[in-house]
C-alpha cells in the first residue's frame, strides 16, 4: 500500500536464572580424645597352705634335724593390657541444597512509538 510505514517497536525483557558459584569450604577434621577407662579384671593367684596329719607309718621319716629343703614356684595372675584401635563409626560429610527464595530488581527499558503529524 502506498504511503504505508511500519516501524518494528523493540523492549528489554528480563531473563533471571541461577549460576552455582562457590561460596564456601568445608574439611572434616577428626581428633584424637584420649580418656580415662576403669575396667575391673578378676585376678587369682597360688598359696600355701600346709596340712598335717598323723604319722601312721615312722619307719620311713629320716631321723635327726631336717635338712632337706623343697622349693615350690607359686604362681599368680598379672592384668596384662593391649590397647588397639577398631573401627567404631563411620562419618560421611554430605551436602544438601536447601531451597530459598531471592528477588531481583532491576530497571528494563522499551521503546515506544509516536506518530507526529505535521498539522
Amino acid at each position: 500500500m502506498p504511503g504505508e510505514h511500519a516501524v518494528t517497536r523493540a523492549e528489554e525483557r528480563l531473563d533471571v536464572g541461577t549460576e552455582v558459584i562457590p561460596v564456601g569450604r568445608a574439611r572434616l577434621v577428626v581428633e584424637t580424645i584420649t580418656e580415662e577407662v576403669l575396667v575391673p579384671v578378676q585376678v587369682s593367684r597360688q598359696r600355701v597352705r600346709v596340712e598335717m596329719g598323723p604319722a601312721t607309718d615312722t619307719s620311713s621319716v629320716p631321723r635327726g634335724p631336717a635338712t632337706a629343703s623343697r622349693w615350690l614356684t607359686l604362681y599368680a595372675d598379672e592384668p596384662v593390657v593391649t590397647v588397639r584401635s577398631v573401627p567404631s563409626e563411620r562419618v560421611r560429610l554430605a551436602t544438601t541444597w536447601v531451597p530459598g527464595e531471592a528477588e531481583v530488581r532491576t530497571t528494563v527499558a522499551r521503546e515506544v512509538v509516536e506518530v507526529e503529524t505535521p498539522n
